[in-house]
C-alpha cells in the first residue's frame, strides 16, 4: 500500500523577467543567451535540464529555477505562488 505524502514548497527566492515582446536583449543577458525570438508574438527558453526548447508566450515570465534552468510561467500562476522580494 503506498501511503500518501504531503510536502511544503520551501522558502526561495527566484529572478524572473517578463516577456513583452520587445525585450529581447533583457531577455537574453538574463538567459545567458538561451533566449531566442523568431517572432515577436513566439519565443523560447532553452531548458537545459530536459535539453529542449520551451515556448514563451508574450505576458509570460521566465524563471531562473534553483538548478541555473530557466522555464516560462503565466503571470496569473506567478502572482498567485510567489510575492515579490523588495530590496536587497
Amino acid at each position: 500500500m503506498v501511503s500518501v505524502r504531503r510536502f511544503r514548497k520551501r522558502p526561495v527566492v527566484i529572478e524572473a523577467v517578463q516577456w513583452t515582446g520587445d525585450n529581447l536583449a533583457e531577455l537574453d543577458a538574463f538567459t545567458g543567451l538561451r533566449f531566442r525570438a523568431p517572432f515577436q508574438d513566439l519565443a523560447q527558453v532553452f531548458d537545459v535540464l530536459h535539453d529542449t526548447w520551451v515556448k514563451v508566450a508574450v505576458g509570460q515570465w521566465v524563471i531562473k529555477g534553483v538548478k541555473g534552468e530557466f522555464y516560462p510561467c503565466d503571470d496569473e500562476v506567478l502572482q498567485a505562488t510567489y510575492e515579490e522580494v523588495t530590496g536587497s
